[in-house]
């Protein structure tokens, strides 16, 4: 045998001995692997029961005894909370109940398209496209006025002042601000239409958004107010969006909820921070200065849910259910209903607890530690502890 034909035959045979030595080298180290899994078994596995544990699993027994609440109207109704009550709005009557379903009052409401709007201990109802108005609290009916104008739409502070946009003769629209007698203590003609406005947080001035129109796109101007002058304190810069809703943080700045952003203005009304979403709103809520709002992105067909913290600098998303629909912000914490599931998220983004429920819910109420789940013609409680 010619010395080239050893040389191949060795080199062969050299290679086939690393590849045996490596095939047994990575089952040694998946061996070795494998061995010190098994013996950290205890910390990784009390980790991933701590991680479950952590998220707060509720039962999602439906409450008997008052529950459910019937809703016996015709047409959509609106629940909502004002000092310890829930206060249902049918086509017809105000309800009052307790947490426990107590009806402690009724009073008919003899309004066209009635629209409910709630602040702490009042609860403001109008007729959407009519001129009555009404101011209620717990105990009873605080008074009933009639507008000069049809009403556009309207706001309620913590202390019962009112606040009317209505149509107008000679402007786009005007506003109306009662005290909690009902007395007129405002008026401002606007040139602008305004689809919403908001109280300070002392319920002396408002901010309010004025829609326009720029090169074919929908603009929002905001403009603060106080009641004691006809001067405006400032107006921002005008914003490439449809404004939703106006509202003030706790410290006294200013966030709004667009069809396409979310921003914080400071006291100046200088924009401080801007969400722009990346996707369709699905829904959204805004208290104290928090932002809760689902955005579904038809291109990546992901739905995500944004947490902001008084601020749009840093949202958090979560990518979440794609059956997502609506949420809710309350005891700084936002809640998430996706079909039959509640989740509760605090603004750092990390999940509280849960309910399953056995039925598919179009809304929720969150109020102590109890969930209002809505559907059509009915309202269930759960326990939601956290």
């Amino acid at each position: 045998m010619s010395k080239n034909k050893v040389d191949i035959i060795e080199k062969k045979k050299r290679k086939k001995t690393q590849r045996s030595l490596l095939r047994l080298l990575i089952l040694m180290l998946i061996a070795a692997f494998c061995v010190f899994l098994y013996m950290e078994r205890g910390n990784w596995i009390s980790g991933v029961e701590n991680k479950i544990e952590s998220i707060r699993q509720n039962d999602g027994v439906l409450a008997d005894g008052n529950f459910p609440l019937k809703v016996f109207d015709d047409g959509e109704y609106q629940l909502h909370a004002i000092d310890d009550k829930l206060v249902l709005l049918s086509n017809s009557y105000l309800y009052l109940y307790s947490v426990s379903g107590e009806n402690s009052d009724t009073r008919q409401i003899t309004y066209t398209k009635p629209v409910m709007k709630t602040n702490g201990d009042y609860s403001l109802c109008f007729e959407n496209g009519g001129t009555k108005f009404r101011v209620d609290k717990t105990d009873n009916m605080i008074y009933e006025r009639d507008s000069d104008n049809l009403i556009i739409t309207g706001a309620v502070s913590d202390i019962g002042y009112t606040a009317l946009i209505t149509e107008s003769n000679t402007y786009s629209c005007s506003i109306y601000i009662y005290d909690n007698n009902g007395k007129k203590i405002y008026t401002r003609n606007c040139v602008e239409r305004v689809n919403d406005i908001s109280f300070d947080i002392d319920s002396k001035g408002c901010v309010f958004a004025e829609l326009n129109s720029e090169k074919g796109e929908v603009t929002t101007v905001l403009r603060r107010i106080r009641f004691e002058t006809q001067d405006v304190i400032w107006t921002a810069p005008s914003m490439s969006t449809l404004c939703i809703e106006t509202s003030f943080t706790n410290d006294g700045r200013v966030c709004i909820i667009g069809d396409n952003m979310c921003a914080y203005y400071n006291k100046k009304g200088q924009l401080e921070s801007m969400y722009t979403y990346a996707g369709t709103l699905l829904s959204y809520d805004v208290y104290g200065g928090q932002a809760a709002i689902i955005i579904r992105n038809d291109e990546t067909r992901e739905t995500s849910l944004v947490l902001c913290d008084g601020s749009a600098e840093s949202p958090v998303s979560i990518v979440v259910n794609s059956a997502a629909s609506y949420v809710r912000v309350s005891d700084v914490k936002a809640y998430l209903m996706s079909g039959d599931n509640v989740v509760s998220y605090s603004f750092d983004g990390n999940a509280v607890a849960t309910v399953s429920l056995d039925y598919a819910y179009e809304r929720f109420l969150k109020q102590g530690k109890y969930l209002f789940l809505m559907s059509y013609d009915k309202i269930d409680r759960v326990n939601f502890d956290e």
